[in-house]
């Protein structure tokens, strides 16, 4: 069903993303051993976080698919030649590399970020730690059941896909785009009466000096101009409307899509992805253009020409058809290198926009420090590297075009020499002649300008390959039990909770954990830091659903409820506010979008901003920069507060969320805090004291376990972790 023949070549997979080496490693090998189309759900077991995964966690995917992994630390070059080929090696520090040919002085690698590449015995030792991962097929490769539904699942998704995505959005253009193929039809069938009436000038008018003939022709000329001006305006017209329509509802549901996808999607990639990806879109604009689907139609409509010419002289048409040959044969060719270099300039784009990002958002940091020298020149560094990539796409370009203009000034001047040649011999007329070049000259000027489309396509197939990287990516879960509507005073329940944010890692976030919170009671949780306070916070509110045990609400499971309608009954301050452009009272009206401007006031009034807000010029319409960069640490705390208050949930998640704010604020906010959700569920992550006081339970975790749970009192009479925290004033 899925073709598992090997390949005699080592196939190349390149990588989508900076930290996806591991899993196109592993796509690599797998489509050597016959199974292709495997990276996307590779992609999605191997959960790479921001800074990769590793050797151990592939064996472990490789091994669920039919592999015996084993892994080795080679401390010399030749006892490569004693190891199953292909095999995974660690590269340059932090990267993977597919050894898949040894020689005795120099390896064969397949670069999942540059593609194929030639190493020394020098450099294998300059830039290899002698650290392998081998993969033997054993008797029962890709047949297990779990790998059947992984691969039908991933060719189901793909056809969601294209039908959502293209065809779907297609769909309503159909009479525009058959009318724009119409127009195109024409305006090449109305291009061919040009030679022929030059054809029947020489040949009959001019022989015959048949003047009523000259007018006739040149009426019909003005007559085909006119029309085809026209044409190309409609034709001009439809595109651009097609143009917009279609890019603002492809990438409105492309926007769509993405942004409900799930956090550990965002977790495992960096800010200069997302950026990348969607500049991306540019590219996809200019094949709408007249000019391109011009060129697609001339494409066609050469072949008709390339009959037409064979009606002429059949020896003339077959040098003609070897010179149009030997023209296709050098684009084709050269496709799949300007392919390859224009994934090498999306990953050095990729590098370069981060280094430029990580530097305007710690541009503070970098001002503190006096590095901005060091940061310059690092960024300067990897920009080089981007445009001597560039560089090097151009030259290709170059030369491939080079190539192409040889062969169209030669084989135009073939075809003249040898075209006069047959007209002083009598095998063709002069008109026919006349006609012949300038049918020839149709086909050379279409094949440019499909020269230039094929170049464009293929930097669109690169593109349309990272837009469906995150369209195959799957979303917070849509097609939940419908009944559940609204969560409503929920108990929380968890058994034997154990979360890892990497399948396979060691060490689990969170281990074995099992409790009951009931409605209305207020919890204190505390721990070191990296205990999995956060964590367990963002788990109950569907965050993450890949977790071992159970969640359950209301005695539902979490995974069964629609994250909707959980997060519009749970309200969670993390420790990091974020703020978008826009006023404060926007800002606040994120929390209830449908809220009043009283109930705003009153919102920041129990937030303990109104009075600051009431100073500023504009109020409420004031504007707030980018993340709130113009507001205080404590300003920006009590705003998000305001949007607590207004949304009005059922539960109150705290994250350290008094952490900016001074005892007074502190004070009069948890006091508002407690009166206006009295009854009502509120757990809190805190290091003050005098907020672990009020809570009816506290819970200590340590290392992701629940070691210990009571009241203050009662913690602190039992004289455990809790009370060496409090004893010893640890900030934890």
């Amino acid at each position: 069903m899925f073709g598992f023949t090997k390949r005699r070549s080592f196939p190349l997979v390149l990588q989508r993303d900076l930290t996806e080496c591991g899993s196109a490693c592993l796509s690599m090998i797998f489509k050597y051993h016959g199974l292709k189309n495997i990276q996307q759900p590779l992609r999605e077991m191997t959960a790479v976080g921001a800074s990769g995964t590793t050797l151990y966690h592939l064996s472990e995917v490789a091994e669920r698919f039919g592999f015996e992994a084993d892994g080795y630390h080679l401390q010399h070059f030749e006892l490569l030649r004693e190891i199953p080929l292909p095999c995974i090696a660690h590269y340059e520090g932090n990267h993977f590399v597919v050894i898949y040919r040894v020689k005795e002085d120099h390896i064969r690698i397949a670069d999942p970020a540059f593609g194929k590449q030639t190493l020394t015995k020098k450099e294998y030792y300059e830039k290899c730690n002698g650290v392998v991962l081998t993969l033997k097929p054993r008797p029962d490769l890709f047949q297990d059941a779990d790998v059947q539904e992984i691969l039908q699942r991933t060719q189901k998704r793909s056809r969601s896909v294209f039908r959502h995505f293209y065809w779907d959005t297609l769909k309503p253009f159909r009479g525009v785009i058959l009318a724009v193929l119409i127009t195109s039809f024409v305006l090449q069938m109305l291009g061919l009466v040009l030679p022929f009436f030059t054809q029947t000038i020489l040949d009959q008018v001019l022989v015959h000096q048949n003047r009523k003939l000259l007018f006739a022709i040149l009426a019909g000329l003005v007559a085909v101009f006119t029309l085809r001006v026209g044409l190309s305006y409609i034709q001009n017209l439809l595109l651009a409307q097609f143009k917009v329509q279609f890019e603002l509802n492809f990438f409105s549901k492309f926007f769509y899509h993405f942004i409900r996808l799930k956090i550990s999607y965002f977790d495992a990639h960096k800010r200069e992805d997302f950026i990348n990806r969607f500049h991306e879109n540019l590219k996809i604009r200019g094949l709408f253009s007249a000019s391109v689907l011009q060129s697609f139609v001339d494409f066609l409509f050469s072949i008709n020409f390339l009959i037409a010419l064979y009606l002429y002289n059949t020896t003339l048409a077959m040098l003609a058809s070897l010179i149009i040959a030997l023209y296709l044969a050098v684009t084709l060719v050269y496709t799949p290198i300007l392919r390859r270099l224009e994934d090498k300039i999306f990953h050095e784009n990729l590098k370069s926009m981060g280094g430029f990002l990580d530097t305007l958002l710690g541009i503070q940091t970098v001002k503190l420090m006096s590095l901005e020298r060091i940061k310059f020149w690092k960024w300067r560094s990897q920009y080089r590297r981007t445009l001597n990539k560039v560089l090097a796409s151009e030259r290709t370009y170059l030369k491939m075009n080079a190539m192409l203009t040889s062969l169209n000034l030669f084989g135009r001047l073939t075809i003249y020499w040898y075209g006069a040649y047959l007209a002083f011999d009598g095998h063709i007329t002069i008109g026919q002649y006349v006609a012949f070049i300038t049918i020839f000259g149709m086909i050379m000027i279409s094949l440019d300008s499909v020269s230039s489309l094929w170049f464009m396509v293929t930097e669109a197939s690169v593109t349309f390959t990272k837009l469906n990287d995150v369209l195959l990516e799957e979303g917070e879960r849509a097609d939940l039990l419908v009944q559940h509507k609204q969560v409503v005073k929920p108990d929380i329940e968890l058994h034997n909770l154990t979360f890892r944010y990497m399948p396979g890692e060691p060490e689990a976030v969170l281990s074995d954990l099992s409790l009951r919170i009931p409605y209305g009671e207020r919890v204190g949780i505390v721990g070191r830091n990296g205990s999995g306070k956060s964590t367990l916070l963002k788990l109950l509110v569907k965050m993450y659903s890949e977790y071992e045990g159970s969640i359950m609400v209301n005695g539902v499971e979490l995974r069964d409820i629609h994250p909707g309608v959980l997060r519009r009954a749970i309200c969670m301050i993390p420790q990091d506010q974020y703020f978008f452009s826009g006023t404060i009272k926007e800002n606040i009206l994120y929390g209830n979008p449908d809220a009043s401007m009283e109930e705003v006031i009153e919102a920041a009034k129990l937030a303990d901003i109104h009075e600051f807000i009431s100073q500023l010029y504009l109020g409420y319409n004031h504007m707030i920069g980018e993340s709130g960069s113009n507001l205080s640490g404590g300003q920006r705390l009590k705003i998000g507060f305001a949007r607590l208050f207004l949304q009005n949930p059922d539960v109150i998640f705290l994250d350290e969320a008094s952490s900016f704010l001074d005892v007074t604020s502190e004070a009069t906010i948890m006091a508002n805090l407690t009166k206006h959700f009295r009854g009502r569920t509120i757990l809190t992550i805190a290091h003050r004291l005098n907020t672990l006081k009020n809570m009816d339970r506290i819970l200590v975790l340590d290392k992701g376990q629940l070691i210990e749970q009571g009241s203050h009192h009662a913690l602190i009479d039992h004289r455990g972790l809790y009370y060496d925290f409090i004893k010893t004033y640890v900030d934890f």
